[in-house]
């Protein structure tokens, strides 16, 4: 049996999504999410504002979830 490509699991404030391009733990607070990302790109914490949803605007893809970070917070986050 094939595995999924995707796996993405909410649960109330914590989601988790893995991939074989990564994984994403995402701890969404009222203002702002913290995001520990494990990728062969970056591995770290990164916070993001909570309203821009990043990670569903990237399509629940690891790499996509990055390249929208660099590109909305051009200074770091």
């Amino acid at each position: 049996m094939a595995m999924p490509r995707r796996w993405i699991r909410e649960r109330g404030v914590v989601k988790l999504l893995m991939e074989p391009q990564g994984a994403v733990v995402a701890l969404t607070m009222r203002t702002y999410s913290y995001l520990f990302i494990v990728s062969k790109r970056f591995v770290g914490v990164k916070r993001i504002r909570t309203a821009d949803r990043l990670v569903a605007r990237a399509e629940y893809s690891t790499p996509k979830v990055l390249d929208l970070i660099r590109s909305t917070y051009p200074h770091g986050s």
